[in-house]
């Protein structure tokens, strides 16, 4: 794969980052992640990440094959953890999702790093986001990072299982 060019995306990335939810909750069902499902993330919020301006993909060929979404907009849960890092400029990650034909090329991590350097560049302070429990590879790439998890919990969807909440001082 050649460098993964991270762009804004805009409504001709709609279908094909559909495509990537998809195909990406396909798998984690095989392997029993009951992180995401097919109602989330859907249509209408890829629609909304893409007029919001703080969406962002890798595409080859015109396929979607990375995506993220960056924001400050922190979940209500959010205030009921205790953050490692306590200030007000929050960068949060938001539907990161990599192509399974695409995994294991770092382009989960690149879209980490951009997180990072859009965060420093923008004035943020922090990173913060959020991980299923059942989600191995998610959870390791982030402690991999840096990141750090906190300490609480959030409960997306009527999940059983928890997501892990992480920060990292990207300043």
């Amino acid at each position: 794969m050649s460098i993964h060019i991270i762009r804004k995306s805009n409504i001709k990335d709609l279908e094909s980052t559909l495509d990537l939810f998809i195909k990406v909750t396909d798998l984690m069902l095989e392997h029993n992640i009951d992180q995401w499902n097919y109602d989330y993330p859907n249509e209408e919020s890829i629609r909304q990440d893409i007029a919001s301006g703080n969406h962002f993909v890798i595409s080859e060929n015109d396929t979607v094959v990375g995506t993220i979404l960056l924001d400050s907009n922190q979940d209500d849960q959010y205030r009921s953890v205790h953050w490692n890092t306590r200030n007000k400029d929050v960068l949060v990650i938001h539907r990161l999702g990599v192509l399974p034909q695409s995994q294991g090329q770092g382009i989960a991590k690149r879209l980490c790093q951009f997180a990072e350097e859009y965060g420093r560049g923008n004035g943020f302070k922090t990173i913060r986001l959020d991980a299923y429990a059942g989600n191995k590879i998610s959870n390791g790439l982030y402690k991999k990072l840096g990141y750090q998890r906190a300490n609480g919990y959030c409960y997306f969807r009527k999940k059983a299982i928890p997501f892990y909440c992480y920060d990292k001082r990207i300043t």
